[in-house]
């Protein structure tokens, strides 16, 4: 009898310590062995950035001081104005940037799929984090401590110039939304955040027997709002009048991209 509830009391006390070490493998830091970097390499992301121009041994060495951290939707990788200790790869998920005006009121910068970077600018200049990185789903990055990053500098003066072009370019992308977001209509303004974003996820697929851009079901019409300053009502309503007129397809959450030239020109025009 004895033997029988103390096997039941060490069979719950195993199940129990199982369900805390199965959660502390997905909560934990991994090491970048589990990260296949061929793979991670084709990502058209990584292949559209600057650090893609690197050589290969200068990537392993980089990637290899690296460590994988998995996040939970919602959950923060880094919030804004925190003190900077890594630069971040996108390994699998979404990443969204975003940044809390002196009000509270919160713009969205971009949307990053798997392959792109971010955290470089407080690394680069030693500042706090000027936006608040949120993972999107179930999203796992790659984080690679400051030190490190500035250690392999001195081998690889390379390395320096690709991180000085990355945030060059982040900051160009940001002037570019600090334009959009002077536009005076929100036709406008969605327009233009709708092919930015497009451009910057590089998701294509077929339809009707074209390859197309699309925004996936994990960008919402709140999102799309607190990127573009709109209401998500209003946003809806200029989202429909442009299928309506062919400009977009919305299939299951997802927005397709039909007619871009259309989009892009909505800036230059107040009829929606």
């Amino acid at each position: 009898m004895y033997g029988t509830h103390f096997g039941l009391y060490w069979n719950v006390i195993l199940r129990s310590e199982l369900l805390k070490f199965c959660r502390f493998l997905f909560n934990s830091d991994c090491w970048v062995s589990r990260l296949n970097l061929d793979e991670f390499f084709a990502r058209e992301a990584f292949i559209n950035s600057e650090f893609s121009s690197l050589q290969r041994e200068v990537l392993v060495e980089l990637f290899g001081h690296g460590h994988i951290r998995n996040f939970r939707t919602e959950e923060f990788v880094y919030l804004q104005e925190d003190e900077p200790s890594c630069v971040y790869f996108v390994v699998s998920g979404h990443i969204r940037l975003s940044y809390l005006l002196e009000d509270g009121t919160p713009i969205l910068f971009s949307v990053l799929p798997a392959g792109e970077s971010f955290g470089e600018l407080g690394v680069f200049d030693g500042g706090g984090h000027a936006e608040m990185a949120t993972a999107i789903g179930d999203s796992s990055v790659l984080a690679i401590p400051q030190a490190t990053l500035f250690g392999l500098f001195e081998n690889y003066g390379e390395l320096e110039k690709v991180l000085g072009r990355t945030v060059a370019r982040r900051y160009r992308s940001y002037m570019h939304l600090s334009r959009i977001l002077g536009l005076k209509s929100l036709a406008g303004r969605l327009s233009q955040c709708l092919v930015r974003l497009a451009d910057v996820l590089g998701d294509r697929v077929e339809y009707n027997g074209r390859e197309v851009l699309q925004i996936g079901p994990y960008l919402t019409q709140t999102d799309l709002g607190l990127m573009a300053r709109g209401a998500r009502g209003n946003v809806n309503r200029t989202l429909k009048a442009w299928e309506a007129e062919g400009w977009i397809a919305m299939d299951h959450r997802r927005i397709l991209i039909l007619e871009r030239n259309s989009l892009e020109n909505a800036a230059f025009t107040d009829d929606y």
